[in-house]
């Protein structure tokens, strides 16, 4: 009997194997597994945006050695779990956490979505939910700052929509300590639930979201400010563990400093995974001039802006560059050989600039500069900053941290991040493997650091703490606040 339940078990697992798509059985089709391969290296030579970069001894990255030992692995693989299994150690290997295999799409039948429901409808809670502000609990320091003497929360809640509070030191310096979990206002469900009066009189769900954006900016400019009136010396930002966001990497820059930020100098891929985002920047600098009637100075900026994003659409159809050296040989990132990229503005925008805050005309300005959205709120802090990032500070947050490095507003403290870079600037679909099913997930975009590297590099602290063996995560957050201490006197 224990036989027959130990084949019953096996054969269920099996079949289970099966319904997923991966046979662990079979004999592997090795040929269709290496024409699979042979279609993702062809993706990544025309979409993948980061390829000139992890083909360069910059990036660290080995492509031939990659290559060659998944090559390797199909040829030895036994069945289709195992080549899976190489193609996704291939990609791996770049380590761009952006950059991925994703599972085949269940081929069954699919379900009726549910009806759409009036978020102004519902109460707080459910309301919330609806509009797509995740509730994911607790979001606590990265490390625990607020167990350390002398802290006392900022509203004086255990709790608050935003985290945040003041450490006194023993030398009688004190810092502010600010906790931006995510760069996204959907993820901070305290503040949608203390803003409910409010949103659900919203005129619609667009109007909801930009009511909540503009309270989250808000409410982080109100607790710079109560810094500055309360004489801390230093503001402390912990941005680790946060896994990124939207576009307020860059635009939340300017509530830290009265100076003007330089956004990242943007690039879309040179194919057809660059031109929706191109596309879409056009035709709003576009209608912009036709149908909003600008001043002098606001029409040459969006003319100007405007050619040269048609320069860059145009340029998606002009012979691109072969790409397939990367498989065979390294060159050097600034060694003038064809990136295939193509420009797209800046991080902030079409062209954020001091020429951009002159104007009056809001919705022009925000055509070219999606700081201006924060206006209200720049310089809402200004003093020395430091910025708190780990190996889980990822994407939108690396775009925050550099910016802040970059423009020397901030010095970064803490572990290197986690080098995804720039993602996606269009919400293009996934394409698929002919044989596997497998989708493939490839960025789009590169923002490249002051130096002229690539952000995916990650951010390399300016004061590192690096883990010691059997050091506690309040032992470490406590070396932290005196490496920052030290620092505030040095400077």
């Amino acid at each position: 009997m224990a036989t027959m339940r130990w084949m019953a078990g096996l054969l269920a697992a099996v079949g289970t194997l099966s319904a997923s798509g991966v046979s662990a059985a079979a004999a592997v089709d090795r040929d269709a597994w290496r024409a699979d391969y042979a279609v993702l290296k062809a993706a990544l030579q025309s979409d993948y945006a980061h390829l000139a970069w992890m083909a360069s001894p910059e990036s660290g990255v080995d492509l031939p050695t990659l290559d060659a030992r998944a090559q390797r692995d199909l040829a030895e693989a036994r069945n289709d779990a195992q080549a899976t299994q190489a193609l996704r150690s291939f990609l791996a290997g770049f380590h761009d956490g952006h950059l991925a295999l994703l599972d085949r799409l269940d081929a069954g039948g699919t379900s009726q979505p549910p009806r759409a429901v009036d978020p102004r409808t519902l109460g707080p809670s459910a309301g919330c939910a609806a509009l797509g502000v995740a509730d994911e609990g607790r979001q606590d320091f990265s490390l625990p700052l607020e167990t350390l003497p002398g802290y006392t929360p900022l509203d004086g809640q255990a709790d608050p929509a935003l985290r945040a509070g003041i450490l006194a030191l023993p030398e009688g310096r004190k810092v502010g300590v600010l906790r931006l979990h995510e760069f996204d206002a959907l993820r901070y469900p305290g503040l949608c639930h203390a803003l409910w009066p409010q949103l659900r009189h919203a005129d619609s769900i667009g109007d909801m979201r930009s009511v909540l954006v503009n309270g989250w900016v808000a409410m982080i400019a109100g607790s710079l400010r109560r810094f500055q009136h309360d004489g801390v010396d230093a503001v402390l930002v912990d941005i680790g563990d946060n896994p990124g966001g939207d576009d307020s990497g860059d635009t939340l820059a300017r509530l830290f400093t009265p100076r003007p930020v330089t956004s990242a100098t943007l690039l879309v891929s040179q194919s057809a995974a660059g031109r929706p985002y191109l596309d879409e920047q056009y035709e709003r600098l576009d209608d912009a001039l036709r149908r909003h009637h600008p001043a002098a100075t606001a029409s040459r900026l969006l003319t100007a802006e405007r050619a040269s994003f048609d320069a860059s659409r145009r340029a998606l159809s002009l012979p691109a560059c072969d790409l397939s050296w990367v498989w065979q040989t390294q060159q050097p990132w600034n060694g003038g050989q064809c990136r295939r990229l193509v420009a797209a503005g800046t991080s902030g925008g079409p062209l954020p600039s001091q020429a951009v805050d002159t104007l009056d005309d809001f919705l022009i300005a925000h055509r070219l500069d999606w700081a201006q959205d924060l206006r209200a709120h720049w310089g809402a802090w200004d003093g020395p900053v430091y910025v708190i990032t780990n190996g889980k500070t990822v994407s939108s947050a690396e775009m925050f941290a550099a910016r802040m490095q970059d423009n020397r507003i901030a010095r970064i403290v803490g572990i290197g991040s986690g080098g995804y870079g720039c993602g996606f600037m269009s919400g293009a679909p996934s394409r698929e493997l002919p044989h596997s099913h497998l989708r493939m997930r490839i960025p789009d975009c590169v923002r490249l650091r002051a130096d002229g590297t690539d952000e995916v590099a990650g951010i390399a602290p300016d004061l590192p703490i690096t883990p010691r063996a059997g050091e506690g995560a309040r032992a470490r957050a406590q070396r932290l606040l005196e490496t920052v201490a030290e620092d505030i006197t040095r400077h």
